[in-house]
């Protein structure tokens, strides 16, 4: 595994803000704190992820699993996303203590 920037990671204020100031590992929330956006990769519209999370337990609809921390985030299980389309190169890791790990 290997943290994907240092101490630099931040949360954004909205989509707007993580789009175009945001650098990998930067995130924000979205929704009421219901989605959470992650930059993964160093494009902006094609490496960015939001998921569904809840910080209440509920797996109704499928989320994931958020510790309620909004300066250092930790979600769970691990974050995949696909390589599809192939302009995607995909990634797989992790959010933990707002920092993004790469598996």
């Amino acid at each position: 595994m290997r943290v994907e920037s240092g101490d630099g990671m931040t949360q954004r204020r909205n989509m707007f803000d993580l789009d175009h100031n945001g650098v990998v590992g930067d995130w924000c929330f979205m929704a009421q704190d219901t989605k959470i956006a992650v930059r993964y990769g160093e494009d902006a519209f094609k490496q960015t992820v939001i998921i569904p999370i809840s910080d209440s337990g509920s797996d109704n609809p499928p989320v994931w699993k958020w510790d309620g921390n909004k300066e250092s985030p930790t979600i769970t299980p691990s974050i995949l996303v696909n390589s599809v389309p192939a302009w995607n190169p995909g990634w797989h890791g992790f959010l933990t203590n707002g920092k993004l790990i790469t598996v």
